[in-house]
């Protein structure tokens, strides 16, 4: 399949590269250090692909699920790696496929997220419920979305699991310190317990 690789900064070269290795086209990129990893695709994630800018017959709007493996299917081009990159990378890369296979001359696609994403805040909180996930949403904005802590709660060891990884933050710190809140990513999950006291 075609692949796309994290870019920012400098951004994508033009020319997709032939993997040597595998066969694969893949668009070379310079990765950031700083990079938002909260912004990649990933499998699971539905995308609303639109294309333009070719014959009538061709233009359309795609649903498309990103695979277990990372790719997804166009017309005409077949697989791509969409996983581990922004929008306006993959964007970039199915534009850049069409006009290297000289299947369209003036190809304009648009990709966005169907769905949203969200953060799963459950326990002793006043309305446990899943929080839309925002790029400034932290650990105490989530529960904040949920009515704040229960009477119950316990504020001193609430568990947060983020990408598989479960640490434990004192919440009655944070809310001393606010510098010290945590940044929350898609799908992350926060766990109030009750106060054994």
């Amino acid at each position: 399949p075609i692949s796309i690789a994290p870019a920012i900064g400098a951004g994508i070269l033009p020319d997709p590269q032939l993997d040597p290795m595998s066969g694969a086209r893949s668009a070379r990129s310079i990765p950031s250090a700083g990079m938002d990893t909260s912004d990649l695709l990933r499998g699971g994630d539905t995308l609303i692909i639109r294309l333009t800018g070719v014959p009538s017959q061709d233009q359309g709007i795609f649903e498309v699920k990103i695979d277990e493996s990372g790719n997804i299917s166009m017309p005409h081009i077949g697989s791509l790696t969409a996983a581990n990159s922004t929008t306006v990378e993959l964007k970039k890369l199915i534009e850049t496929t069409y006009l290297k296979e000289e299947i369209f001359t003036n190809p304009n696609v648009t990709v966005d997220l169907k769905e949203q994403r969200f953060v799963d805040v459950t326990g002793e909180v006043r309305v446990p419920q899943r929080v839309p996930y925002t790029k400034d949403l932290t650990a105490l904005g989530a529960v904040a979305a949920c009515g704040g802590f229960t009477d119950f709660a316990n504020r001193r060891r609430v568990r947060l699991t983020q990408g598989g990884v479960t640490q434990e933050f004192n919440a009655k710190e944070i809310q001393v310190d606010q510098g010290k809140d945590i940044r929350l990513r898609p799908n992350d999950k926060i766990q109030v317990d009750r106060s054994i006291f």
